[in-house]
């Protein structure tokens, strides 16, 4: 933190968080459930000694993990930076790690700024009592036919058919996919999958009907049909939350320079009111 230019303003952070999902109701503030949003803005309140609310890149749902999730927060002094840099792993639950913070450009917003986002899931072709963080399947299953139908997802689609319905966005509802395909080993595999967005459960429902292509109970040429019918009831069911975690956010170089300004951004009057 030290060295960095002088500020005339806010001075806006970007924290970088792993987290085990289990004990939390997702990522977003919630009333009457512990949340990792809501773990990290008690920390953070208490080392500025007033109450913030830090952003989120994504809303992980219950039970999801995370090696790379991203917060954002403004605050007023160098002096503050400093104490978040050196003390907020230190008040945090044993289930959140800090894995950096780090000064950005004013004009840096974990949500909005992102270029890409990158989640594995886990799967387990058994089980096992010790690797509880993956879905455990009992059964074969046919690979071939699964990356096959990995392939029909990469490129620009809209993926109104594996949103959670009532999540359904004005925008049309495209998401770009570069990545798409699945890590195979003996016992188990790693689907690794990346975009410029992602829609509320969609990855999980795009494992859970790959899954049901390797069991058999859809073909494997079916992806573009279901794409095409923009109806959650024409793909196959949820995967489980258990294995899936955000790895990884992506932003452009600029964002992530402290002495980067936006002319055309307004100067922000109160910085513990970050819009998400």
């Amino acid at each position: 933190m030290k060295g960095l230019p002088g500020s005339d303003g806010p001075i806006r952070l970007k924290i970088d968080l792993a987290y085990v999902g289990d004990g939390f109701h997702g990522w977003q503030m919630q009333r009457d459930h512990r949340t990792v949003q809501g773990e990290l803005a008690r920390a953070c309140s208490r080392l500025l000694g007033r109450d913030v609310m830090p952003v989120g890149a994504g809303r992980t749902d219950r039970g999801v993990h995370a090696r790379g999730q991203v917060a954002h927060l403004s605050v007023r002094t160098d002096n503050e930076a400093e104490r978040m840099h050196g003390a907020l792993s230190r008040v945090l639950p044993a289930d959140v790690e800090v894995r950096g913070v780090n000064r950005v450009s004013p004009s840096f917003n974990a949500r909005r700024t992102a270029v890409s986002r990158r989640y594995s899931y886990n799967l387990l072709l058994g089980r096992d009592l010790f690797r509880p963080h993956s879905w455990q399947l009992s059964g074969g299953l046919d690979t071939a036919a699964m990356d096959r139908a990995c392939s029909d997802f990469m490129g620009s689609h809209v993926f109104a058919s594996f949103c959670k319905s009532s999540s359904l966005r004005d925008d049309g509802n495209v998401c770009a996919i570069d990545l798409c395909a699945f890590d195979w080993q003996d016992d188990s595999a790693i689907f690794h999958v990346r975009a410029d967005r992602f829609l509320h459960h969609m990855v999980r429902n795009m494992v859970g009907t790959l899954v049901e292509i390797g069991q058999g109970s859809q073909g494997p040429d079916e992806i573009p049909a279901i794409l095409a019918a923009m109806s959650r009831s024409r793909a196959g069911g949820m995967a489980p939350p258990e294995g899936l975690f955000l790895e990884e956010v992506r932003y452009p170089a600029h964002v992530l320079d402290p002495a980067w300004r936006d002319p055309d951004a307004p100067v922000a009057a109160h910085p513990e009111g970050d819009d998400p």
